[in-house]
């Protein structure tokens, strides 16, 4: 009986008796073992693997608590054996792994490369409750989604004289990442003696460090880091719930320093060049924004000259990390195309978002001149990321891409930073989840002169609704004008295509305001736009069109003090519009609607109680008789036929309605003395602005027009057809200049002197010809080098001797 009682006991004191075994890996076979992992495995708490000099192309998984694996460059403190004693993953799989629950684990002295997860850590994962001590490792060379170098998983772990360089994260932190959860916490401690480097990593967020769910401070003790002053750039430190701990870096060496001047990434272009000029460019566009530095006083840009840029054609690297303070500038939209295609070593369905560019934690981010679109992917993202501040893009076309559970555009932002979108295109989206834009936290800023169409959303359920196709939760004032919402589908029978609504319960009321904007094209089986919030914002369309929409409940639905003015509806709805209260919070809408043009009149708006509608007398039930055509995808489709009862019939006072001095088109937007309804002037011509480039015209002078304004889709056309009269014969030979709307020349045009030639029907630019003083010639809609021009609104300045006018052209793509 007494032996029995003690066989366990001896089986518990067995290791402790025998002692600890050290066991010897050599691949000339003249150890114990051959492979490291072989070794692993035959460990018993205590053990010891003393592994010699080699390259090992194994992927490690250590599961036994207390047991050491070192090279020889811990019995001898020769570094040498790091270099010569390589963990090789073989992009096969991480280096090495420690699994759950493991305590104890000491590593030492190798270096760790050419490791890939498509999860955590691509050199080292250390896991959920575990410990270890990682002591003079170089980990470089690896690559996952969450980690390149290292990821901790709610582990303690102690650093050591661990290098950590050249990895590569697909999503968050290039170097280190750590996140803690279920009830466990990270504990992290860097050496302030024997002190670790990391440098030179590269993440979608985070290029160096990105931790998260911090419990307490963290002191980083670093020999070596990227920068000497890290920015959330580079390091993004996380508390859990709302407290306020902080990273505190104590930095000997900077890897790098930024250069504050502009750089440029070619696609012929090479990264050993210093990218400082157009002559010596950088080929990757994350590589220039990596360089270059931040400066608040002086925004900085990284400029993309005309071409394709994607992984396959030149070795492009994403996502493409945003850096604050820095606009990424292309050639024009037309010109610079940026393919987002997933990681050669993801696997097709792998759950993998592939994301073009990506943000985080930044104050201010922008994007200018380019198109984005992706390639091969199941699920993808033009632009993704959570910002402190704000999102500015600027002639952006955004295409033909698939997120599944992304929007093309997804953002959050936490600060009450104004963004400003000019000019942006979002169109030819299918997505069985979200849409075009998700712009989540709080957004405020103008929305101007953009496009967001041709969106499908295949989501159906019977119990829950979906993410609009276009969904911004806005905060303080958000103002949309002379922008296009278009053929946009929404499956579900539950969900609208278009929600803009407010910030629950700020501390003021939100401002929403629509001026010049048309929502054509739009289909649901149940609702289509929604415009309000819970704390009686103020709501505005002013000179708006809904028309050719279709679903079986309502357009639009609005809450607040709500403002139409000017605007038509003309829908395939049983009510254009649906005024809502919000009862709940004990609010109610007030709703006034004057000079605008109403399908079924008062009867077309549905109404709750306790709700105010003011119907003014001044608006309209009758068929708006728009322009019409073979085409009703063409915004210009619902422009004013000379039938229209629309026509001259707007508020005679417009003071109020703060409209821009332009309609959709880019015509003035009053005409005739008196403004139409609806977001097009009928008979109107191109608006100029007071600071457009142009010098002052003489009582008389040139007069000069376009046609057709707007362009739409040159490919197809002569182009515009400019026509100019000179008021008296001039020695001077007439020049036409091509200017951006911020007054950049992009094209001239050098008639001949002769006056004698023919127009062109092949849609060349330098022929003219004269009738009397009568001048014309045809614009393929191109600049100096022959590509064509982005979508926008341009100014045609003729000049004579010391005559000169300008006119305005609208180039839609």
């Amino acid at each position: 009986m007494k032996t029995a009682k003690l066989l366990p006991i001896l089986l518990i004191l067995l290791p402790v008796i025998l002692g600890s075994v050290t066991r010897t890996v050599k691949q000339d076979g003249t150890g114990d073992y051959l492979l490291i992992q072989a070794a692993l495995d035959a460990c018993l708490s205590g053990d010891t693997v003393l592994v010699y000099p080699g390259r090992y192309y194994e992927n490690l998984v250590i599961g036994t608590s207390n047991i050491t694996l070192r090279s020889l460059e811990a019995t001898t403190g020769n570094p040498v054996y790091i270099d010569s004693t390589v963990v090789d993953g073989n992009n096969e799989y991480r280096c090495m792994r420690i699994a759950p629950n493991v305590q104890g684990v000491s590593v030492r002295g190798f270096a760790l490369t050419n490791g890939f997860s498509t999860g955590g850590g691509g050199g080292i994962a250390v896991s959920v409750n575990s410990s270890c001590m990682l002591v003079n490792l170089k980990i470089f060379n690896n690559a996952c989604l969450l980690g390149g170098g290292i990821n901790i998983g709610a582990a303690t772990v102690q650093l050591s004289g661990v290098e950590i360089y050249s990895n590569y994260s697909i999503s968050h932190g290039g170097g280190v990442y750590a996140a803690a959860g279920g009830g466990y916490v990270n504990t992290i401690t860097f050496d302030p003696v024997n002190r670790c480097s990391i440098y030179n990593n590269r993440a979608g967020v985070g290029q160096d460090i990105y931790i998260q769910n911090a419990v307490s401070d963290l002191n980083v003790y670093l020999d070596t880091f990227s920068v000497a002053e890290p920015s959330s750039y580079y390091a993004i430190y996380r508390p859990d719930g709302l407290d306020e701990y902080q990273i505190h870096f104590d930095i000997l060496n900077a890897h790098h320093q930024e250069i504050d001047s502009d750089l440029y990434v070619s696609p012929e272009g090479d990264d050993t060049n210093d990218g400082r000029s157009a002559g010596s460019p950088l080929r990757s566009i994350h590589e220039a924004i990596y360089r270059i530095a931040s400066n608040p006083a002086h925004n900085r840009s990284v400029v993309l000259a005309a071409g394709s840029y994607s992984r396959a054609a030149n070795g492009q690297s994403f996502p493409i990390a945003l850096k604050t303070h820095t606009v990424v500038q292309g050639s024009g939209m037309d010109n610079t195309l940026v393919i987002g295609d997933p990681h050669p070593l993801i696997p097709t369905g792998a759950g993998y978002s592939d994301v073009v560019f990506k943000t985080h934690s930044e104050p201010e981010v922008m994007i200018s001149d380019l198109a984005i679109t992706t390639i091969n992917s199941m699920n993808s993202c033009a632009i993704k990321g959570m910002l402190k501040g704000s999102l500015n893009l600027s002639s952006v076309r955004i295409h033909d891409i698939n997120p599944d559970h992304n929007s093309a555009i997804w953002v959050w932002l936490t600060n009450e930073s104004d963004s400003n979108w000019d000019n942006v295109l979002v169109e030819n989206i299918v997505t069985p989840d979200q849409g075009l834009v998700f712009v989540g936290g709080s957004m405020s800023g103008t929305i101007s002169n953009s496009v967001f169409r041709n969106g499908l959303s295949t989501f159906n359920s019977a119990s829950v609704g979906n993410t609009a196709l276009v969904s911004i939760t806005g905060d303080r004032y958000l103002r949309f004008e002379n922008c296009v919402f278009s053929d946009l589908t929404m499956t579900d029978d539950d969900s609208n295509a278009i929600a803009i609504s407010g910030v629950q319960f700020p501390q003021q009321s939100n401002d929403f305001s629509f001026v010049n904007c048309l929502f054509s094209n739009i289909s649901s089986n149940d609702k289509l736009i929604y415009v309000g919030s819970t704390n009686n914002p103020n709501v505005s369309f002013h000179n708006c069109t809904f028309a050719g929409n279709s679903g079986n409940s309502h357009t639009l639905a609005v809450n607040g003090n709500v403002s139409i003015a000017n605007s038509i509806f003309d829908n395939d709805t049983p009510y254009q519009i649906k005024i809502s209260p919000t009862a709940q919070y004990g609010e109610y809408s007030t709703l006034n609607i004057d000079h605008s043009l109403i399908r079924d009149g008062y009867s077309g708006i549905q109404q709750a109680a306790g709700n105010i509608v003011n119907y003014s007398t001044s608006n309209l039930d009758t068929a708006p008789l728009f322009t019409g055509g073979a085409n009703i995808h063409d915004p210009l489709y619902y422009t004013l036929s000379a039938a229209s009862p629309c026509i001259d019939s707007g508020t005679p006072d417009i003071s109020g309605l703060d409209l821009p001095p332009y309609d959709l088109a880019g015509n003035w937007r009053v005409w005739n003395g008196r403004i139409d309804m609806g977001c097009y002037e009928y008979g109107s011509e191109p608006w100029v602005s007071n600071v457009d480039p142009e010098l002052p015209t003489p009582p008389e002078g040139i007069r000069v027009s376009v046609y057709p304004n707007p362009l739409q889709n040159t490919s197809r056309t002569d182009g515009v057809l400019i026509e100019f009269t000179l008021p008296k014969k001039t020695a001077d030979t007439p020049v036409i200049g091509i200017y951006s709307i911020r007054g950049q020349k992009v094209k001239t045009i050098r008639l001949s002197e002769s006056y004698n030639c023919h127009v062109s029907k092949n849609g060349l630019s330098n022929v003219v010809k004269q009738t009397g003083e009568f001048y014309s010639t045809i614009w393929n809609g191109k600049d100096d080098d022959n590509r064509p021009l982005a979508s926008g609104t341009y100014l045609v300045k003729v000049e004579a001797g010391q005559m000169a006018s300008t006119a305005k052209v609208t180039i839609i793509r």
